[in-house]
């Protein structure tokens, strides 16, 4: 039996044409036979599409993100073809596939595929055209669309609306009707949302009641209200939060409509919408998605751990990481409020830049002279550390994990320790050499060292790598917290950092793309058991052991 590969080769990082080999190994191996099908644009995908004989076909998997998905399922509903369809989530922000929980992992989706699970999936269609995740109109979809294609795709809608605060001055709210069984409203709007999926754009609490198999939408109206009002607006959606804004309507139906006099942007899964006047309906379970576990009943979806997953994150992670993130999220949650953390980084957001260098030979002569001492001792040293600083804090929300900063160092006793931050009143926000009073910004601050073999050559390749960086310029990427993209390429956050040395003297024993390495991972996915547990200790104690 035939299986239909359709991968987009520029999605996310571009990397998953390098997997084609493996996976048709393993089709093989289980008597399938793969076709695959390279994208080059909507009208070719459409004519392939259109001659597909789906008798011949036992599935038809596609390996991008939401927009490749979205034009896939478009064409297949158009041609009503009805074939199971499995998900690479590839892309940069994945928000479809993560509606059915499935791994960014090719080798565990590969495992996945070659199953018969299913769970069955709504797919809302507004005028003529489908949307599997989310629709969006107003003023701030302009902006959206104004954009870089590129940048656009990688960023994803909701994500440039955070990009996006740089024009709040310019925005104007539109005057919209909207009609439906359950609530009528007519006023002023800045944007709105229709979603089937519960994340958008990388945020995964955009509608956290939203299942993808309920047969319901869940919309929300984001009303006019100030500038500063909506900025606080924007920093909610990030929390999860927005649900009960005064300047939110939120409802869930089955169908609704739409009308608008005046020219503003439509968005369907980050591709162009149709025009006014809009009817929108749900079309219930449409789709036979592949997933990890049989779901054809199309019970609510709760994410699970099978032996695969235990067996390639919880159980690879070493008892001193376990036991620094062992403090429930409830908990972490509650000592520190998300927004206030944010808010501190919007703040500091003048001091940054998104797109310029601002941090320039920050390193003295005297650092390069401690790391070329340290090129024959046999080690680099990875560094996890809970500084309690705005950005750790919002990492460790997003991240649910305890270490949300990572360094590097060239020897054990953290002389030449250097990582990218935000800076303080010293330095400006990029790559710097760290002191450890940097680290004690709460009581509880904690750091883990693991080291990692690396010969003369490789550590002094890194050195080199990091000479240069500190000879061109510098800047620390703030939006990647949120927003997984870089706009040069020495704009870059702490674990990007790290990984991206690694990666320049063949040091990185996993693969991801650099802008979505957490510093967690470099334990979590240390599957090998390349790195070396060195030590643990409390910030304050080596402060105070200092001072002594």
């Amino acid at each position: 039996m035939k299986i239909k590969l359709i991968y987009n080769p520029v999605s996310g990082n571009g990397t998953f044409k390098n997997h084609l080999d493996y996976i048709i190994d393993k089709f093989q191996q289980k008597g399938f036979q793969i076709e695959p099908y390279r994208t080059e644009n909507k009208d070719s995908l459409d004519k392939m599409l259109s001659q597909l004989q789906q008798d011949d076909y036992a599935k038809i998997l596609v390996a991008g993100g939401d927009g490749t998905i979205h034009q896939v399922i478009n064409c297949l509903l158009k041609y009503d073809i009805n074939v199971p369809i499995g998900l690479f989530p590839v892309g940069t922000a994945n928000d479809y596939a993560q509606c059915f929980n499935l791994p960014n992992n090719i080798e565990e989706n590969v495992e996945i595929m070659l199953k018969d699970n299913y769970t069955y999936s709504d797919v809302g269609l507004m005028n003529d055209k489908y949307f599997i995740n989310v629709a969006s109109l107003g003023v701030l979809v302009d902006i959206s669309q104004r954009t870089n294609t590129e940048l656009k795709n990688s960023l994803g809608v909701l994500a440039y609306y955070l990009n996006g605060l740089t024009e709040l001055p310019k925005l104007k709210a539109v005057k919209v009707k909207v009609t439906s069984d359950v609530m009528n409203y007519k006023g002023d709007i800045l944007f709105m949302l229709i979603m089937n999926g519960r994340s958008a754009g990388g945020f995964k609490k955009i509608a956290p009641e939203a299942s993808s198999n309920d047969g319901l939408l869940d919309v929300f109206i984001f009303k006019k209200c100030h500038n500063i009002e909506l900025t606080s607006l924007l920093l909610a959606i990030i929390n999860g939060d927005h649900v009960d804004s005064p300047h939110v309507i939120h409802f869930k139906t089955s169908n609704l409509a739409v009308n608008c006099n005046e020219e503003v942007g439509i968005d369907l899964d980050g591709e162009k919408g149709p025009d006014f006047p809009l009817k929108i309906k749900i079309i219930p379970q449409k789709l036979k998605i592949i997933t990890r576990f049989n779901n054809e009943e199309c019970k609510e979806l709760r994410k699970k751990e099978e032996h695969f997953s235990v067996r390639n994150t919880f159980g690879q992670i070493s008892r001193a990481v376990i036991s620094g993130v062992h403090r429930k999220y409830k908990v972490v949650k509650s000592e520190r409020n998300i927004v206030t953390d944010i808010g501190r980084l919007v703040r500091a957001l003048p001091k940054h830049n998104a797109f310029n260098y601002v941090n320039r030979r920050a390193l003295n002569d005297n650092f390069f002279e401690m790391a070329e001492k340290t090129l024959d001792n046999g080690y680099l040293y990875i560094v996890l550390s809970s500084t309690g600083s705005a950005a750790g804090e919002t990492i460790r929300k997003v991240t649910q994990k305890e270490y949300s900063h990572v360094s590097l160092s060239f020897d054990e006793e953290l002389k030449t320790i250097i990582s990218y931050n935000g800076g303080d009143y010293l330095y400006s926000p990029g790559l710097n050499h760290e002191m450890i009073e940097f680290f004690n910004q709460k009581t509880d601050a904690k750091i883990i060292i693991y080291r990692l073999k690396a010969t003369k050559e490789q550590k002094a390749k890194i050195l080199s790598e990091i000479r240069l960086i500190d000879q061109q310029g510098s800047s620390y990427n703030v939006l990647g917290i949120i927003v997984p993209f870089s706009f040069r390429e020495n704009i870059m956050f702490c674990s990007q950092f790290v990984y991206t040395m690694l990666k320049s003297a063949d040091l990185n024993y996993f693969q991801k793309f650099p802008e979505k390495v957490k510093p967690t991972d470099f334990v979590e996915l240390d599957y090998e058991r390349r790195l070396e547990y060195f030590n643990k200790m409390l910030v304050q104690d080596i402060l105070d052991k200092n001072k002594s």
